[in-house]
């Protein structure tokens, strides 16, 4: 009697080979799916899922509904950062002074105005587009009326460098999955924050 052969994981192709797109394919490891590209063909794919195999197996252990962890890091030049959504980028960049940064819509305004405190700087600003008017017997989508998006422009700090961003992650389960509940950026060390806190509850 010959031994059952066990296949360590179940190839699936998504979509069809065509002369102008590679389907997707898909490795199914104990129930778990892992995505192992875009091939011409299922041996190109097998193999590139049986060189992934071993790292697949170390990740099939589920992660906890919550968890704190480190996502990136992010650069800073000119002391400023811009949250924003990336189809916002081209309108906002093309509003950029590259002459004269910090006079730039994209940086909190340093304008020395009468009347204000000096140590009582903008620390941000909120960018925001003007709204789309709607339009007759409108039919599309885009058609209906909106904002060109908001962004917001914040002080970094004391500075520039090249900060951490934490994320708060939360898994809903089905259908949702995991996903991104907040996101923490640290400018300053956390003595200087601590003894700010200190200062405030002891005063």
């Amino acid at each position: 009697m010959k031994p059952e052969i066990v296949e360590p994981y179940i190839l699936s192709r998504v979509g069809q080979p065509s002369e102008k797109f590679k389907p997707l394919y898909v490795a199914t490891v104990l129930g778990v799916q892992f995505v192992v590209g875009y091939f011409g063909t299922d041996e190109e794919a097998r193999a590139a899922a049986d060189a992934n195999l071993a790292d697949y197996l170390t990740r099939l252990d589920s992660k906890p509904a919550y968890r704190v962890e480190e996502l990136g890091t992010v650069s800073v030049d000119t002391g400023t950062i811009v949250i924003l959504d990336p189809c916002r980028i081209g309108n906002l960049a093309a509003t950029q002074d590259h002459d004269n940064l910090l006079r730039s819509p994209l940086y909190p305004d340093n304008a020395m105005t009468p009347n204000r405190r000096i140590d009582d700087p903008v620390l941000s600003r909120q960018i925001l587009d003007a709204p789309v008017p709607a339009k007759e017997n409108a039919k599309e989508l885009k058609d209906y009326g909106t904002s060109g998006g908001n962004a917001l422009s914040v002080r970094t700090g004391l500075g520039n460098g090249e900060y951490s961003v934490v994320a708060e992650i939360v898994d809903f389960g089905e259908p949702f999955g995991q996903r991104i509940a907040a996101i923490h950026i640290q400018f300053l060390v956390s003595e200087d924050i601590k003894a700010a806190r200190t200062r405030v509850s002891e005063g």
